[in-house]
């Protein structure tokens, strides 16, 4: 990893820790939050780069930091109902990246690359949810799937409008992420 992946993951991690604290507070136990959307926006920006900002989030939320939705943090996050949808994430920036960046940051790569995100994250989260309250996968995917699709989908669109802005933007301040993305840095 070089200095420059390790201050993207830092910044995107710092990003995701910030939006998770836009939380609100759902019956089911799963929180509306916008880590989504910083997950999206560091597989829009990074690529596959954007596993080690979702890693280093994960990480950071496992010992204890509270950088989790609701300012919470410990294992017992990572280990409780909502802990799938976490581990999603650092899979998802992997995952999700790696279609992006194969599809040379196209339009078309984006949406696939958030769609299969989703995907990734719900499965993941869906399974542990369902595990750990030892509910039916039906209920689980009623309670921690299906109330956030369609603002998720909202999220992914905003990510992919948004992302453009800061792509042409960041020139401006001395920054090239699109020469960074053609370089593979």
């Amino acid at each position: 990893m070089t200095i420059k992946t390790a201050v993207q993951a830092a910044l995107l991690t710092a990003l995701t820790a910030v939006l998770a604290q836009v939380a609100i507070p759902l019956p089911g136990g799963i929180p509306f939050s916008l880590q989504v959307f910083g997950v999206f926006l560091g597989i829009l920006l990074l690529g596959k780069k954007a596993f080690w900002g979702m890693l280093t989030y994960w990480l950071l939320g496992a010992i204890g930091l509270p950088v989790f939705a609701n300012a919470q943090g410990g294992i017992g996050i990572i280990l409780g109902p909502r802990g799938g949808y976490i581990a999603g994430f650092v899979i998802s920036g992997l995952i999700g990246g790696y279609i992006v960046e194969l599809a040379k940051f196209s339009l078309k790569g984006k949406i696939l690359g958030l769609l299969i995100s989703l995907v990734i994250i719900y499965f993941t989260g869906t399974v542990q949810l369902a595990f750990t309250t030892k509910s039916s996968i039906d209920k689980a995917l009623t309670v921690g799937a299906l109330p956030f699709i369609p603002l998720d989908i909202l999220k992914g669109v905003i990510a992919i409008v948004l992302s453009k802005y800061i792509d042409r933007a960041l020139p401006r301040t001395g920054i090239n992420i699109d020469k960074m993305k053609q370089n593979g840095n």
